[in-house]
């Protein structure tokens, strides 16, 4: 008969005073450098990492645990020249480099408390990802700090490298999977997070992602899911994702940097609770191909620079959002190569907007697709105008909505309106009368009969109607004569 023994998991230390050699398991005699420690580490062993700056470049296929002694405290740096790594996705050459590389099917490994720091050494090119995860591995990252994921000179240039972390690519045929909770992501070039390939499924939440100010000359993106990833992303910060190039601009046609990118995502991609500010576009979502919808709820959009919130060829569920601000608080773009239907689901707040709360737009008329913005139970307050469709673009459908006065929105069809306006070419009634119950009785015949004036009931003086009591009884107690015949 043959056992078995169990094997256990072991802890590896590693510190800049340490010396490579051994199997990095005595605290007292630790190692030198993260990769000899990954080079004796077996699957399940957890490599602890002491305060300082290690200058390395590593690639975990193993299970294993990076624990460091804080993010402010353990850096693991970008050397001088990075290696090229054909398994790392990049428009050239000098882009496939990353300082992390994850890989393999069988591993699932976890980064933790420490900090992974860049720059490149020189331009255009120089550094691809502060940490590429791939070949099916499953990372989970928490409570890091990825910064400075950029070249060095120029910083911030209008090279498309630079970003903190990223799941999977299509170029390369490889995927991930994992999480990202509780970490700092900021000064990128081009995106704090990517997640892409179909394949792909990761959780973001609690963390910050932050672009840079004032705005760069890349269009950067704080979190892009793409390519039939997958992703919830719940709970975290994400700002100030702005683009200053040549190219960047208000209108819808322009380009935009983006908080959240939903570009091709997959089918079961949710956004929820999260804090959106400051960014060219909050959240913007967009479909190369027919079919897709998404949700987003509970999060907060506030003061993004063009719009809290677009949609373009696919289906977006909105509920209970706080949409605050921008020049758009809502846009449905109708573009190729389908319908653009967004679903105010209820719950949601749109107020503030400098254009319109809600609008419509159509870059091809002549085309067969079409912008649709519905729903019930929504608010439209303070904002220049609440719902916009002139001219015409698409279908603009809010009956049953808060307009912010129980006399409904301003609006030709409803002259006794009060509320946030609507233009011609949008459906209002019947609106809600209040904002708790949303009861929905108004409509401009309701308003026409509550304006109208109303005749008054004659009245008499208390003495008068005494007088007249005391007459009436006088005459009773008398009777009334007959008339003869």
């Amino acid at each position: 008969m043959t056992f078995s023994a169990a094997s256990s998991s072991a802890n590896l230390y590693v510190t800049t005073t340490g010396n490579n050699a051994g199997n990095c398991q005595t605290l007292g005699a630790p190692c030198l450098t993260i990769a000899y420690a990954l080079s004796q580490a077996a699957a399940g062993d957890t490599i602890n990492i002491g305060g300082g700056t290690f200058t390395e470049e590593l690639t975990i296929s193993k299970s294993v645990v990076l624990n460091g002694a804080g993010m402010a405290s353990t850096i693991i740096k970008a050397p001088a020249v990075l290696t090229s790594n054909p398994a790392v996705p990049g428009g050239s050459p000098g882009q496939q480099t990353t300082i992390v590389f994850v890989t393999g099917a069988t591993t699932s490994a976890t980064i933790q408390n420490l900090q992974i720091q860049g720059p490149g050494s020189s331009t255009c090119g120089s550094i691809g990802y502060g940490i590429f995860a791939g070949g099916g591995a499953n990372l989970t990252l928490s409570n890091n700090h990825v910064l400075m994921i950029r070249d060095i000179s120029p910083p911030l240039s209008s090279c498309q490298n630079g970003s903190a972390i990223r799941y999977g690519a299509p170029s390369t045929s490889q995927s991930a999977s994992g999480s990202i909770s509780n970490n700092i992501i900021d000064t990128y070039q081009k995106n704090g997070i990517t997640l892409s390939n179909t394949g792909t499924v990761v959780t973001v939440t609690g963390s910050s992602v932050t672009g840079e100010l004032p705005p760069p000359n890349t269009a950067q993106n704080g979190i892009q899911i793409s390519s039939g990833a997958i992703a919830t992303v719940s709970n975290n910060i994400v700002s100030n994702n702005q683009c200053g190039a040549v190219g960047c601009g208000p209108g819808v046609a322009d380009v935009w940097a983006t908080g959240i990118l939903l570009f091709d995502a997959g089918a079961g991609t949710a956004i929820n609770n999260n804090a959106i500010s400051g960014n060219d576009g909050g959240l913007v979502a967009v479909a190369t191909t027919v079919g897709q919808s998404f949700s987003a709820s509970g999060n907060t959009f506030s003061a993004n620079r063009y719009a809290n919130i677009l949609a373009s060829a696919l289906t977006l569920n909105l509920t209970g959002n706080t949409i605050t601000g921008s020049n758009w608080g809502v846009v449905a773009q109708a573009s190729s190569p389908a319908n653009t239907v967004v679903n105010l689901s209820g719950g949601n707040v749109v107020s503030q907007a400098a254009a319109a709360g809600l609008t419509v737009f159509d870059d091809n008329l002549a085309d067969a697709f079409a912008a649709t913005i519905q729903g019930s139970g929504n608010q439209f307050v303070n904002n220049a105008v609440g719902a916009a469709n002139t001219p015409v673009q698409g279908t603009v459908s809010l009956a049953c909505n808060w307009w912010g006065s129980p006399y409904g929105p301003i609006n030709p069809a409803n002259p006794l309106g009060q509320g946030n306006p609507a233009t011609v070419n949008t459906t209002f009634t019947n609106w809600a009368i209040d904002n708790t119950t949303f009861a929905c009785t108004g409509n401009p015949q309701n308003n026409i009969l509550l304006a109208s004036p109303q005749i008054p009931v004659p009245t008499l003086h208390p003495i008068l109607l005494a007088a007249l009591v005391l007459t009436l009884a006088i005459f009773a107690a008398a009777g009334v004569p007959r008339r003869r015949r």
